[in-house]
């Protein structure tokens, strides 16, 4: 008797969504030599129409669209199919997109960039994506059990004294970088200009692998390249420049529960 053959596995699927034609062309050859089956759409409303017809594994989202806005498309994409990836590409990147793209952005990218970096950040995000499918819920320990793990990666001394100062009065073990630690930490605080493609790697290995590990990052709240690090790393939780004492700790103890 003859064994039925294994069925072929699913093309991956991307989606381009960029009202320059140019640009389209240049991501979908990308794309397509990395094995996506890509689509295509020039304007939000296209992007809208085709976001529910498909789940998307990679999508590259322009942020300055005729109508619709890359920032809505983005968040609609992210709602229809939680674990695509999401790129986010702009020449005019601004603190307020960025800030509305944290946990919803897997990376926020500003034109012009190398393709090379580009392909280099879909191969581990997606890396990423697929660790965080396999892998188990961390147990939660016992309170008191455990004692939580902090890695600081700081050159200000000002910031490192205080939240040196923030974990010794919450009782938290506390390392210093860089480098990064082999596993992943409870929670990892660091500069956001420290935040390198380097770093950011290492950081999503450690989300795919650990989900309750958390980012904190310091950062200028003027700064457009802090907050497009915030995207990147999924920094929900800021200590804010010029810090202080008692946002350090609170920042920190509600990092930590």
């Amino acid at each position: 008797m003859m064994q039925a053959l294994d069925s072929p596995a699913p093309q991956l699927a991307a989606l381009v969504v960029d009202d320059d034609p140019s640009v389209c062309a240049v991501f979908s050859r990308l794309l397509t030599k990395m094995g996506y089956a890509v689509e295509v759409a020039n304007d939000g409303e296209r992007a809208l129409a085709i976001v529910p017809t498909r789940t998307f594994d990679v999508c590259l989202v322009d942020q300055q669209l005729p109508g619709i806005g890359g920032v809505t498309i983005a968040r609609a994409i992210r709602a229809a199919t939680p674990d695509a990836v999401i790129v986010f590409v702009t020449a005019h990147a601004t603190t307020a997109s960025a800030d509305d793209l944290v946990g919803v952005a897997d990376e926020y990218l500003t034109k012009p960039f190398d393709l090379e970096n580009l392909r280099e950040t879909v191969v581990a995000l997606v890396a990423g994506r697929n660790g965080r499918r396999l892998s188990q819920p961390s147990p939660v320990p016992t309170r008191g059990v455990r004692q939580k793990w902090v890695h600081l990666v700081c050159k200000n001394d000002e910031v490192s004294a205080l939240v040196t100062a923030a974990c010794s009065q919450l009782g938290t073990y506390l390392t210093f970088g860089p480098p990064l630690p082999a596993e992943a930490p409870d929670v990892l605080v660091m500069s956001a200009e420290l935040a390198s493609f380097e770093v950011r790697k290492a950081v999503w290995a450690f989300q795919a692998k650990r989900r309750s590990f958390l980012v904190v990052l310091i950062t200028d709240p003027t700064s457009v390249g802090d907050s497009t690090a915030a995207v990147a790393l999924k920094a929900t939780w800021r200590i804010t420049l010029p810090a202080k004492p008692e946002q350090a700790l609170l920042v920190l103890s509600t990092a930590l529960r």
